[in-house]
């Protein structure tokens, strides 16, 4: 057994079925792990669900596995660097939260052409979408010399197989009062400025408004930033305030075996040391806040 204490994750992923709850987990080389507890602190010895298939599309760098109940079975929305040397979110499947996942195809369900990674599903009536960053190194603006991130969305057809018609922009990273100030980080041996737009999540408030969640860099710090609109294709408007602004992000949200909601992120945001964190939120005046 594991005690949460003990798990470093990024990006965790939390699935509630039958009873009990499934952390998924990746080691950012060559699988994806899953951890499963009845109390969301002790963890049974973790099981293998997917390692890259041979002649895949893809080569390394799994990141931010997700998994959906999507008509009667797991959906896995993971991050991967393709061969072509750009990332993309890639869809798997299986019977079961803790079963072996098998991509539908032979790619990615995001653009090839561009990276694109933390790829998400959300359901509109009954149209899917996938909701996915588009960061760097592909954003780099000459006016502003920096890399802005942006948050894009692309219909799939109902098997999630392939999409259907153009990608839509949301939002850039930059128009939130969250994300006006640039990361500074290091890359190809220099320091840039970068609006980072990790990590989109949708979930839905009673009034059946949108509430998308994402993790910016402000400065030296790691957040979890919102926006909220009525449906996918409407003008989002960004909350002032960081849901979480403690150096932790990627966040996601669950309800646990009491009808509790949760919000789940990887906290801190220092390397080696990450680890998902559990906290209680409320619905409060058309919004979410941490109890």
């Amino acid at each position: 057994m594991y005690k949460t204490s003990e798990i470093r994750v990024r990006d965790p992923y939390v699935v509630v079925s039958n009873g009990a709850y499934y952390l998924y987990k990746s080691d950012l080389e060559n699988e994806i792990i899953v951890f499963k507890s009845y109390d969301l602190e002790n963890w049974e010895e973790p099981k293998t669900v997917y390692t890259i298939p041979e002649n895949s599309w893809a080569e390394m760098d799994l990141w931010a596995p997700e998994v959906h109940y999507y008509k009667g079975k797991y959906y896995m929305f993971l991050s991967l660097m393709g061969k072509n040397g750009k990332r993309g979110t890639e869809i798997s499947v299986s019977d079961t939260p803790d079963g072996r996942f098998t991509p539908i195809v032979n790619g990615p369900a995001t653009p090839s052409e561009r990276s694109c990674i933390d790829g998400t599903l959300y359901i509109e009536g009954d149209t899917p979408y996938i909701v996915y960053s588009a960061d760097w190194p592909d954003n780099y603006n000459e006016e502003q010399d920096c890399y802005i991130g942006e948050i894009w969305a692309v219909q799939l057809t109902e098997d999630l197989k392939e999409r259907v018609g153009s990608p839509f922009m949301l939002f850039r990273s930059g128009l939130s009062l969250c994300s006006k100030e640039p990361n500074i980080m290091e890359w190809n041996g220099k320091q840039i400025k970068r609006y980072g737009s990790d990590a989109p999540f949708i979930t839905k408030l009673s009034d059946g408004t949108l509430y998308l969640t994402w993790s910016p860099f402000p400065g030296d710090t790691y957040i979890v930033a919102a926006a909220v609109a009525k449906s996918i294709k409407d003008e989002w408007v960004h909350l002032d305030k960081p849901l979480f602004g403690d150096n932790g992000g990627h966040a996601m949200f669950f309800d646990d075996l009491n009808g509790n909601k949760k919000l789940c992120i990887h906290w801190p945001e220092r390397w080696f040391d990450e680890r998902a964190r559990f906290i209680d939120v409320k619905e409060v005046n058309g919004t979410l806040e941490i109890i």
